[in-house]
């Protein structure tokens, strides 16, 4: 795999994906956006999350308990702007199925893709500071017991202290 040339494709994707979702959503505060993985690490994926919307969601679960509203606030695949422009991030998704190296050493791999979206983030927070100031930014792993560790190693790594703070301690 051709690392740095996933990173520059993923980076082009992902950036143009948070303009057009902030730009179509002008109203919409977001809090979180991450960009994510399977357990396989053969797609990658952006999911975003609002106040607004989350509460929409909240608004029509039973369950009104902390522990549901932190399961929705924080799982990416629950939130309302999951996949968000998916059909951009298909060709990253095919080349990282397809790739022979991932069969080779499946744990570097699956490593190097996760170290690869979080610069991916890095870079965007530091392009659109302004816009993403108070957005926490990570990168998840579905379906995996290590997607705990992921969020908040990455979420060091992309923001600032306090930010990265607040996310680590988000389920005490």
């Amino acid at each position: 795999m051709d690392w740095i040339e996933l990173e520059e494709k993923c980076f082009e994707i992902t950036y143009d994906t948070i303009k057009m979702l902030l730009l179509e959503n002008k109203d919409e505060a977001f809090y979180a956006v991450s960009l994510y993985t399977d357990s396989s690490a053969m797609s990658a994926s952006l999911s975003a999350s609002s106040e607004g919307k989350l509460k929409s969601i909240l608004a029509a679960e039973e369950d009104q308990s902390i522990e549901c509203e932190n399961y929705y606030r924080w799982a990416v695949s629950e939130w309302f702007y999951d996949g968000y422009n998916a059909g951009a991030f298909s060709k990253i998704s095919k080349m990282l199925r397809e790739d022979s190296s991932r069969e080779i050493n499946f744990a570097k791999f699956k490593n190097k893709l996760i170290q690869t979206l979080s610069n991916v983030l890095v870079r965007i927070k530091r392009e659109l500071p302004i816009e993403l100031n108070s957005t926490v930014c990570f990168v998840s792993i579905t379906d995996d017991d290590e997607s705990e560790e992921i969020e908040n190693s990455s979420a060091k790594l992309i923001n600032d202290a306090p930010l990265s703070m607040a996310f680590i301690l988000r389920f005490d």
